[in-house]
């Protein structure tokens, strides 16, 4: 029932519009029913390793690149939630649910493997929640000669991030803040030279190379300067494309919220809340996974999925029942009316 609503990809998955079931019966289901979720997640990441494996072994030629994008979203909530308070807080002028999430990319499969919740500026904070995550990634990945390369915006650019992907043995590409110093005592804004090797002063262990891009301001009048430091010496047109894939997670968040309504949860339990995006996250991976097989028979005609036709395909295929009982339900609906009026 509840991943019939979410596969209606209009990004409001909400219990009151269900059609066979009462939505306390919903919020009982999510917040109060003993069902194993772990169950649940270990079928999605088992299928999900499958599709990675399947498209690597289909691809001829050089392996695509596996890179490992790791981003913070927020989930803005309104009101009083007493059994969430160790989850709500206020970032970047957003009050709410603040995760972190791993999403990995390579070639055209996209996979939101895994997130954690940020519980505030006095705990573990986001980018080593982003560590914790990368470490958990399992071997199957790292098979074969092709690297993992992590992608983070800058606020995964402090120290402990970079050493700790380091120490994982991946490589990574980070943005970072013009005001960070080398170990010369200058700042990185007065390098003039593009690829140029540097050491930061509280990274003297580890040597980056450091780039940078114009990208369009927030007002969007003009553009500013990024700058981009990596472990790995590369041209700048490749700095440019990695940056690029690295908007893929801005992507997936759009798409979760604007399709599969990832912030629309109203659940005033933390296994409710929980329950709420791991299924909107398996909505996601079954029209992803549709999509790929769509690719794959020459089905796809255009360059973008369409997620509301594929969502409305996997909904039928998965949750046909459902949509049968709705429709004899609305009929019976129809039928009562129309006696009462043809009734003499």
């Amino acid at each position: 029932m509840l991943l019939n609503l979410f596969l209606h990809a209009r990004g409001q998955p909400l219990p009151q519009l269900a059609k066979v079931k009462s939505p306390a019966a919903i919020s009982r289901f999510l917040n109060h029913y003993d069902w194993n979720l772990r169950a649940i997640i270990r079928a999605m990441r088992t299928d999900a390793l499958e599709q990675f494996q399947l498209y690597r072994s289909r691809v001829r030629g050089r392996s695509p690149n596996v890179e490992l994008i790791v981003d913070m979203t927020s989930l803005p909530k309104e009101g009083k939630f007493p059994l969430l308070d160790d989850w709500m807080h206020h970032f970047n002028g957003v009050t709410g649910v603040h995760m972190v999430m791993l999403y990995i990319s390579c070639g055209e499969v996209r996979l939101p493997w895994s997130f954690l919740i940020w519980r505030g500026k006095h705990h573990t904070s986001p980018a080593e929640l982003a560590l914790k995550m990368l470490a958990r990634l399992p071997p199957q990945f790292r098979q074969g000669r092709t690297a993992l390369h992590v992608l983070a915006d800058a606020g995964f650019s402090g120290r402990k991030f970079i050493a700790g992907v380091v120490g994982l043995g991946f490589t990574v590409s980070v943005s970072i803040q013009a005001n960070k110093v080398m170990d010369t005592g200058r700042a990185i804004r007065q390098v003039r030279r593009q690829g140029q090797a540097i050491i930061l002063k509280d990274l003297p262990q580890i040597p980056l190379w450091l780039y940078w891009v114009w990208l369009p301001t927030k007002t969007g009048r003009g553009k500013e300067k990024r700058y981009v430091v990596s472990t790995i010496r590369w041209t700048p047109s490749t700095i440019r494309k990695k940056g690029r894939r690295r908007w893929r997670i801005e992507a997936l968040f759009k798409t979760l919220k604007s399709r599969f309504g990832l912030h629309r949860f109203g659940q005033y339990t933390r296994r409710g809340v929980l329950r709420y995006l791991c299924l909107c996250l398996l909505s996601f991976l079954l029209c992803h996974f549709q999509d790929l097989e769509d690719m794959e028979s020459g089905r796809r005609t255009s360059p973008w999925p369409d997620w509301g036709e594929l969502a409305s395909r996997v909904r039928l295929h998965c949750c046909g029942r459902v949509r049968l009982a709705e429709l004899e339900a609305e009929s019976a609906s129809i039928r009562t009316v129309l006696d009462g009026v043809l009734r003499p």
